[in-house]
């Protein structure tokens, strides 16, 4: 009687223990569905430094890139076990795959935890193309339907960016191929597997100019426009999609989700953590050098802007999915 009163007692004290164990009680995975050198990617690090540096977490933050189409990495994160130590960073990447039917679920299978920095998108072509505007690049997917070879993710960022981009030339038509993120469609496209896709605006600073800023004479891509409503700071000489007559804008955030029935005191501390990292200087450098607006959602106001992008971004994903 006596080994079995310790044998429930020891039980006991053990459930007390775990009952009241305080998140997180082991290191956090940040799954991002991207290869590294990306935008996502970058951002992740700029934010999982942040929250290393400051001490805001009492476990560590490990940055797991899954490469391939975007779908595998998030449904690795909405099959994970909603214990609050697994998350996702993605974009409208997510709304794109469920409106094109490239994935069979949606940001309503996750827990929103933070919307963080706004970036835009730029059209490239390689130095070589001899494309040197928007209206060269337009005219040849006109006067030679799918002749130009649009690397994308297909339902993803690039894929609808581009759909949007040839339906503000009536008889325009890309012919759009999957290829991955940005440092894939980089890849292919300096590697001439494809003739144009778009890069952000964190992407092409990356990939084309110097550390000072200055133009990259190695560079073998270039901008043709940028889709923001204002001019991007990193590259101010170069035009936006409106001031050329382009009725387009396309800019986008970076949203943090979690499996869904994720306990409310992890979606929070997370989300606490990533606020703390945002407010660092080394975050708010990245934003600027960038070309990202400051912006930083949770709660109600995330769920609010959540909703209004997908009414806007549904239309142009079920467009793409002709495409």
């Amino acid at each position: 009687m006596k080994k079995l009163a310790g044998l429930v007692l020891s039980a006991l004290v053990a459930f007390a223990g775990s009952a009241h164990a305080e998140w997180p009680e082991k290191p956090i995975k940040l799954i991002v569905p991207f290869k590294a050198g990306g935008t996502s990617d970058q951002m992740g690090r700029i934010l999982q430094a942040g929250i290393q540096e400051e001490n805001l977490l009492p476990q560590p933050v490990t940055i797991v890139n899954v490469g391939g189409h975007f779908s595998i990495g998030s449904r690795r994160v909405m099959e994970a076990e909603a214990d609050g130590h697994t998350f996702l960073l993605i974009h409208i990447a997510l709304m794109g795959g469920e409106g094109t039917g490239a994935l069979d679920f949606g940001w309503r299978d996750f827990e929103p935890v933070v919307a963080a920095g706004e970036f835009c998108i730029l059209p490239m072509v390689r130095k070589d193309s001899g494309i040197n505007s928007v209206e060269e690049l337009l005219k040849q997917a006109k006067d030679k339907p799918d002749s130009l070879i649009f690397g994308a993710n297909l339902g993803a960022i690039n894929h609808l960016a581009g759909v949007m981009l040839q339906e503000t030339t009536p008889g325009a038509k890309f012919r759009f191929v999957q290829i991955g993120g940005g440092t894939a469609n980089y890849t292919a496209l300096t590697g001439a597997q494809t003739n144009t896709t778009v890069l952000s605006g964190a992407e092409v600073v990356q990939f084309t100019l110097l550390p000072d800023g200055s133009d990259n004479p190695d560079a073998q891509i270039k901008p043709l426009a940028y889709s923001g409503a204002e001019r991007f700071s990193g590259l101010p000489n170069l035009p936006t999609l409106k001031e050329l007559g382009y009725d387009m804008e396309f800019c986008i955030k970076s949203w943090f989700f979690a499996p869904k029935g994720t306990p409310k005191e992890a979606v929070d501390g997370f989300a606490e953590a990533l606020r703390g990292s945002s407010k660092t200087k080394r975050y708010q450098d990245f934003l600027t050098s960038k070309g990202f607006a400051d912006v930083f959602l949770t709660g109600a106001e995330l769920q609010q802007d959540l909703a209004s992008t997908w009414k806007a971004i549904e239309p142009v994903a079920k467009l793409a999915k002709q495409k």
